[in-house]
């Protein structure tokens, strides 16, 4: 008896779906925590890279930011990740700013480890249809080990090493600040510099940060550079919240101002009078 068109057993493995050809992937934790160009992103950023990597596993094609070969606008993006259009085009160029995803020649997002890591599952594919890479030792290390999520190019990685020995030997920008320039100006560009690329918020919101950090510590300017610079070593995942703490916990620990005006004079003087019960 001949089988049915809707047989089970009829199916081929070109008609199945690429959601249950993709079910799961090899994901590298130790690159995706050591990457350089992420770790220059904001929390919020990198959030948005993880659930963007998701929807990229299941492309067409993959690795490519698009739904149906058809790139998404911010505005689907933020409909699909539950944020609004304006936070989806402030991560997305804090993240092309820093060089963790690369654009085809109509604009379209893509991961370059996806499509790496693609190209290397299809070739291995292949080979074992036949038998296996003759070619391949066991000495032989993989090609992209040890390159992260978002490998750079060698012009890149020697950038990058004459930047960090510089870095090394230079004192940290946060906390020099000499007669020319006071700390305030220093906080307003440095350490404003510092917030916008630690937080990924625009000037206007990091000036108002700034700014409440200073009335916090009675205009205290070189206390907020200091934990400024101590926020830039530390490296926390919240640099707003982990500053905040850091300037409350400081301040309880000052010792309390003496007093000047007369009222606060005389309430220090009685304050200083022992209570005497029964005269």
């Amino acid at each position: 008896m001949p089988r049915s068109a809707s047989s089970p057993t009829s199916a081929t493995p070109a008609a199945t779906p690429a959601s249950t050809r993709r079910r799961w992937s090899k994901f590298w934790w130790q690159d995706h925590e050591r990457d350089p160009a992420l770790r220059l992103c904001s929390l919020a950023a990198q959030g948005l890279w993880m659930r963007l990597l998701c929807l990229m596993h299941e492309a067409e094609p993959y690795g490519h930011l698009c739904v149906n070969g058809k790139p998404l606008h911010p505005r689907q993006i933020a409909q699909m990740v539950g944020v609004s259009p304006q936070q989806v085009r402030r991560y997305m160029a804090e993240l092309q700013d820093a060089g963790v995803y690369a654009t085809t020649a109509e604009g379209v997002p893509y991961s370059r480890r996806l499509v790496r890591d693609r190209a290397a599952s299809d070739a291995g594919a292949a080979r074992g249809r036949t038998g296996g890479n003759p070619q391949l030792k066991a000495d032989t290390p993989l090609p992209g080990a040890g390159q992260g999520i978002t490998p750079p190019s060698c012009a890149a990685v020697m950038l990058q090493e004459a930047e960090a020995e510089t870095e090394a030997e230079a004192e940290h920008p946060l906390t020099k600040f000499g007669p020319d320039t006071d700390a305030r100006t220093h906080l307003f560009k440095s350490g404003l510099d510092f917030l916008k690329k630690a937080t990924g918020r625009p000037e206007r919101s990091a000036r108002a940060i700034l700014g409440r950090w200073l009335k916090l510590t009675g205009d205290d300017a070189a206390v907020v550079l200091n934990v400024l610079a101590e926020c830039a070593r530390f490296n926390p995942a919240e640099p707003v919240a982990w500053i905040d703490a850091t300037l409350r916990t400081q301040l309880q620990l000052r010792p309390a101002p003496e007093p000047t005006s007369p009222h606060a004079l005389r309430m220090a003087a009685w304050e200083g009078v022992p209570d005497m019960e029964g005269v």
